[in-house]
Formats: C-alpha cells, structure tokens, sequence
C-alpha cells in the first residue's frame, strides 16, 4: 500500500480494548472517556480477519496494544493467531505492565516479539499521583518478568511531564542502562480538552532530556529504523538506546508507515487524524475480501500529508488516547 505522497505503509497498530486499569492523567483522566459496549468491540474472529486482509495488502508488522491490551481475555490467543498469519513477520506489543508478570510467559510462548512497558517514574508516590494506583510494584515485577522470559528488546516508554517527573530523566536512564532495557522519551501530545487542560505548563520538549543524557553519555546515531517516530540513539558502554519521539517540536510524518485500527474497528490513517473508515460495518455488513482492500486501498492512498498537532484552529477533542491505541 502507498499512499499520494509515496510513503508505504507496513505496519499496523491494533487496539484490542479501550479500557485501562489505570488513570494517567495525561492519558485518560477521570471522566475523558465513554467505554465502547461489549457489542462494539472487535471479537478475536475479526480482529484475526481484518490483519489478514492487511497483511495480504502488504502490512508485515503488528503492535497490539490499547487501552491496556492484556485486559482482554484472549490476547494472548490473538498473538499466536496473529502471528501466524501469512506476510506477519513481527507482532509486538505495548503495555503498562500492570498485569505483565502473569502473562509473560505465555506470551513468549504465543510468539510475542517485543514489547514495550510504559513507566514514567521510579518513585512509588509519583507513580499513584500519575496513575491515580499503586501498581508501581507491579511494573516493576512485570518488567523483570519480561526480563527473565528473555522477550527481548524491551522498551521503556516514558512520558516527559515537566515539574512531574523531569527531575527523574537521569534515574529512568540508568535504570534502563542496569536492566539493559532501551527507552523511549515522549513528548505529551495535546488530545482531549480535558487533556488539555492538565497539560497546560507541563509540555517539556524531548531535546531537553537529549541534552540532560548527553552530559553523562556519548550518544551515537542509531538509523536501524527509518521509519520509526524516535530518532535514536546508542548509549556508548552500554546496551542501551534512548530515543525520543518528538511530534510536535519534530514532525517526522514524512517517513510514517503506519495505520491503527481502533477498538471499535474504525481504522485511522493518522494518529490526530479523523477515523477514516468502519472497517467493523464492512465485515458485519458481509462484503467480501476484494471489497474490504478496495475501501482500504482507496482511504490508504488519500491519508493526510501530516497531523495537524501544530495548528491550534483544529479541535482535538474528539481523541483520546486510549480509544485509539496510541
């Protein structure tokens, strides 16, 4: 699949849930979002039936996530059905760890590939102000789970919140450095109005925390991925990467090869765009395999030049991360 401006598109996220165990503010507030009922949601069949006509349409990378992915009964099922589908090469898989150290093994034996684990502090306290939980303990237990079934490489997302956790950039980094786990710093992007809200005077851009590791770090280019959002880099003496993803002070659209498929089964071709297409009504509704690509062809090869993060005249507050699967 190519789209007007020449960009291929391989890689597919999928949300499997809209639901989290937890309450970041940043993400998912008390209040910020209706859940989508039972009947709304994707069931396993579809799911699986909807990635196989992607992947014959070229998709060969999968990343389940959510929502909070391992909330669903059968996502463990969905990566070993997933990952035997024709053209997949890797499915992978982002978390908040919560609920990792009960499932990590069977995932490793599911076939998971990577997964990445979203921790955004190392003090107990500072993680229930964050969450509105303390499940600090937990994380920690579901990263060294991860560890120890050697589902590798493991991946730190941290979000930059400034007067929230900027003061514990270093702490993250040499955490990662001593579990030989790669981070991942991201910049907190403007979403739902109640978002926006507690986002006001906490923005932090990533080349501070750049500039904050290069006074303990020689940091060397690492391209392996074109396409991937970080620019990242090698921490020199360790087995580390630190990268960061930069959607608003660096706008990297011009290499994005992605799509998401919601929850719900509404596909997005832009992650603050609008939802494109009811990939969802197209299965239930029986057209067929070559109807289905057509209508994803034709959305695919029309998707935006670049988001539209940058332009304040247009609303966010139809976005919320979780419904969408980040």
């Amino acid at each position: 699949m190519i789209d007007k401006y020449g960009r291929e598109l391989t890689y597919l996220r999928v949300s499997l849930i809209d639901r989290c165990n937890l309450r970041c503010f940043y993400c998912m507030p008390h209040g910020a979002l209706n859940p989508f009922k039972e009947d709304e949601i994707l069931n396993e069949d579809e799911i699986v039936t909807i990635v196989s006509i992607f992947a014959e349409l070229g998709i060969w990378k999968v990343r389940l996530t959510g929502g909070e992915p391992l909330l669903r009964k059968d996502a463990v099922n969905l990566v070993s059905r997933v990952k035997k589908i024709a053209g997949i090469r890797e499915v992978v898989m982002t978390t908040n760890g919560v609920l990792l150290k009960h499932f990590a093994s069977d995932l490793k034996k599911a076939g998971l590939d990577r997964i990445n684990i979203s921790l955004d502090t190392l003090d107990r306290e500072n993680f229930k102000r964050i969450t509105g939980a303390d499940k600090w303990q937990d994380v920690l237990d579901g990263i060294q789970e991860a560890v120890d079934q050697k589902i590798t490489p493991i991946k730190i997302n941290a979000v930059l919140m400034k007067g929230v956790n900027d003061h514990e950039i270093m702490d993250l980094v040499d955490f990662s450095v001593k579990k030989r786990l790669d981070l991942r710093f991201i910049e907190w992007m403007p979403t739902a109005n109640e978002i926006l809200e507690v986002r006001a005077g906490r923005f932090m851009s990533a080349d501070i925390a750049k500039k904050l590791i290069e006074g303990k770090y020689n940091l060397i280019p690492d391209d392996e991925n074109p396409h991937a959002p970080a620019r990242t880099f090698h921490l020199e003496g360790t087995q580390t990467k630190a990268g960061f993803i930069s959607p608003l002070s660096n706008v990297f659209c011009a290499k994005c090869n992605r799509l998401r498929l919601k929850a719900n089964g509404m596909m997005k071709t832009c992650l603050h765009g609008k939802e494109d297409l009811n990939l969802k009504k197209l299965l239930r509704q029986g057209d067929s395999r070559n109807e289905i690509k057509k209508h994803i062809l034709e959305t695919v090869f029309n998707r935006p030049e670049e988001h539209f993060l940058n332009s304040p005249e247009v609303p966010h507050n139809d976005f919320v991360m979780t419904a969408v699967g980040g």
